[in-house]
């Protein structure tokens, strides 16, 4: 069915500029037995406000409603006063799997496949061919977002300004503010402002098709279904990771360069930060680049990352623990562990890190993260970062948000901000009512939101906070593969056996294995499963690499992970 697509890919980016959620999910288990799978695509958080997902699949929004972002039908702040309650967000017809949040717009995608939108929208970020604002007035509705001809949309990311989908096909389109090139269409000229604008595929490299999408500020960046990592856009702090601080995206014929991420790694997820970029490797480790004026990159220093050629971030410290979802916000980002417990570091002014301080963590030699207290015996399913407040969702489904609070983004009936001082730490805060619900979805469509609910088992890269298995994974001589493969046009069949070939280099040369792997049909494509055995042991250094095809199906290129 059409949810667990989407659910499967579901984003959100949660790396987000000003948000925090989204990314998409997959089995995120391994390695952390015990605890249970992240439901990252359920909450977000932007400059101000907050929105989540609950257990009926509606969306609830609390704090600034100035631009309409919390789906009211009114500009009234919601959160601030007690007694306060949200009001669900008419989405239309249909049950939100996956949301996100910008500076002042938010967006969801629905089990129908449809994008929809609300919120500030003069720069076109709502994809309603206006500038006017949705969801500040009485009976204003939402209009499904025009992705192309039959596209529906797996993931979405928004950032400050701008908003960008990753559609069936695995095309990215991006939408809003074009100023820095951050649409990645080869200009500066905002799209969707307009009636009739459409926006033109991102050009990701020959191929290549997206996983993953995280927006910031005036950059967005995407992961590709090699695990590769492209961004483009503003990149005077070095947030494209390219080794200077050119613009890209901005004039025709510009295309984007794969970040170096390290011999032989590729990204699991990725979140944008307002002018910082962090991503989760295939080992676990976290590693950013771009602006570090607030320590948001974890390096002991406020010195910038990404804009010089050569430079390189050491891991963010997580305390040997390996991370299974990212959220950035701002000025600061938070991982989820596979301990399930939570670590922030980056900008604290108002008390975002959940340290009971007002300190910033990594901007200082020997500054290491801390695990948030959030209480014994709980674990993180999703976190979302916002400006300069954060939110996350622990077990049970109890969702409580922290840091700076002037407009009721926390949720708590005040406008007083928490956390940064003595004593203030989440594990001390009541939960966020949402009208007697729990946050996360009803993914498979039984009426229970469960564990199941949050990261279907399933091939693919989690769009952004929620790390996917690894799709190819070499173990001494076997590549073991498990795979979906979208099928050619809408109506395409599965075949019952696909192509893969593995190429890759041995202490005699070049090694190369053909071999039929059975495919089978799956809501989301093609699923083929199986092992090749290689003839002798790749060398350590070389890249395996994995090409999977068949007739009636969309060529996939993957690179194997060592186990």
């Amino acid at each position: 069915m059409l949810v667990r697509r989407l659910a499967v890919a579901a984003l959100l980016a949660a790396g987000l500029v000003l948000p925090g959620a989204a990314p998409a999910p997959a089995d995120t288990s391994e390695g952390a037995p015990g605890v249970p799978r992240l439901d990252a695509a359920a909450l977000t958080a932007g400059a101000d406000h907050s929105c989540a997902i609950v257990g009926t699949g509606e969306v609830r929004c609390w704090g600034a409603g100035n631009r309409g972002q919390l789906g009211q039908g009114s500009t009234a702040d919601v959160g601030d006063d007690p007694g306060e309650s949200t009001v669900p967000v008419a989405v239309g017809t249909g049950r939100a799997v996956s949301i996100a949040a910008g500076a002042d717009h938010t967006c969801a995608v629905l089990d129908t496949g449809q994008l929809r939108c609300w919120g500030r929208n003069d720069h076109g970020q709502l994809g309603q061919g206006t500038k006017a604002d949705v969801g500040d007035g009485p009976g204003e509705t939402t209009v499904a977002v025009d992705l192309g001809p039959g596209r529906t949309a797996v993931a979405v990311s928004a950032g400050a300004l701008h908003t960008c989908a990753i559609v069936d096909t695995g095309q990215l389109r991006c939408w809003g503010a074009s100023g820095s090139g951050q649409l990645g269409q080869g200009n500066t000229v905002d799209i969707g402002d307009d009636p009739g604008e459409t926006t033109v595929p991102v050009d990701l490299g020959p191929g290549r098709t997206a996983v993953a999408v995280a927006a910031g500020n005036s950059h967005t960046c995407a992961v590709v279904d090699t695990g590769q990592v492209r961004c483009w856009g503003s990149a005077f702090a070095g947030q494209l990771g390219q080794g200077n601080t050119t613009t890209v995206g901005d004039d025709p014929g510009e295309t984007t360069v794969g970040v170096d991420l390290g011999a032989g790694r590729t990204a699991t997820a990725i979140s944008a930060l307002g002018n910082a970029t962090c991503v989760v490797l295939d080992t676990g480790q976290v590693r950013c680049w771009g602006d570090g004026a607030y320590g948001e990159l974890a390096q002991g220093n406020t010195s910038p990352v990404g804009d010089s050629p050569g430079e390189t971030t050491a891991a963010v410290d997580l305390g040997g623990r390996r991370a299974v979802a990212l959220s950035g916000g701002f000025g600061h980002a938070c991982a989820v562990l596979d301990t399930g417990q939570l670590r922030c570091w980056g900008l604290g002014g108002g008390g975002q890190l959940g340290q009971g301080s007002s300190q910033y963590v990594g901007d200082e030699p020997g500054e290491t993260t801390v695990p948030v207290d959030l209480g014994p015996g709980r674990t993180v399913l999703a976190v979302a970062a916002g400006h300069d407040h954060t939110c996350a969702v622990t077990t049970g489904g109890e969702l409580r948000c922290w840091g700076h609070d002037d407009r009721g983004q926390l949720g708590q009936g005040t406008s007083v901000s928490y956390g940064d001082g003595p004593g203030e730490v989440p594990a001390n805060l009541p939960p966020v009512q949402l009208g007697g619900q729990r946050v996360g979805r009803d993914a498979d469509g039984d009426g229970v939101r469960d564990s199941v609910d949050a990261c279907p088992t399933s091939a693919g890269v989690g769009p952004t906070g929620c790390p996917a298995p690894p799709e190819a994974v070499l173990t001494k001589r076997k590549v073991r593969l498990d795979t979906v493969l979208a099928r050619q046009g809408s109506r395409g069949s599965c075949p019952k056996r696909a192509d893969v070939r593995v190429v890759t280099k041995g202490k005699h040369g070049r090694i190369s294995v053909r071999k039929e792997l059975k495919a089978r049909p799956v809501d989301q494509g093609c699923r083929v499963t199986g092992t090749v055995r290689l003839p002798a042991k790749p060398k350590k250094s070389a890249a395996v690499k994995v090409k999977v095809s068949g007739k009636r199906l969309v060529t996939k290129r993957l690179v194997a992970v060592r186990r």
